[in-house]
């Protein structure tokens, strides 16, 4: 057998294949060929494990219950939870993973730093580093005091 061992308990095994594929580009038509596959997926019993492997494998189609752009809109909203929880929570990174992460932020407030020092105002700096105005101000604070030592 092809493919995981989980598509032998696939509910589309015995559906053309072409039927997760729609033909037509937009409009209704396509609507109602995705809703029609969305159906059959709708009962199947490994959906979740179709789903996760589409995820990884299927840049086109329908499957495990979803189209290639809501697979796609998915896995955009899984990976930008993935970089805020690392950004949120870096005590529970692995060790290298925390100190890349300073690294990280260490070459941001200095690039910060410098731009506001070249003369470029703070709301620029704010959107360029995609921090908060408060944050480039607390940089422009820390700067007026190292330079008044």
């Amino acid at each position: 057998m092809v493919g995981p061992h989980w598509m032998a308990d696939a509910v589309c095994r015995d559906v053309d294949p072409e039927v997760f594929f729609p033909v037509a580009e937009s409009g209704q038509r396509r609507e109602q060929q995705v809703e029609r596959a969305k159906e059959i997926c709708g009962g199947c019993p490994v959906r979740a494990r179709c789903l996760d492997w589409a995820l990884d494998a299927l840049p086109y189609g329908v499957a495990g219950g979803m189209d290639a752009e809501e697979r796609s809109e998915l896995r955009r909203g899984r990976e930008a939870s993935e970089r805020a929880a690392a950004f949120q929570r870096p005590d529970e990174l692995p060790r290298t993973a925390l100190q890349e992460w300073t690294r990280q932020r260490g070459e941001v407030i200095a690039a910060g730093r410098r731009a506001l020092a070249a003369g470029t105002s703070r709301e620029r700096v704010a959107r360029q580093f995609g921090v908060s105005r408060r944050t480039v101000d607390r940089w422009a604070a820390a700067q007026s005091v190292g330079s008044a030592r």
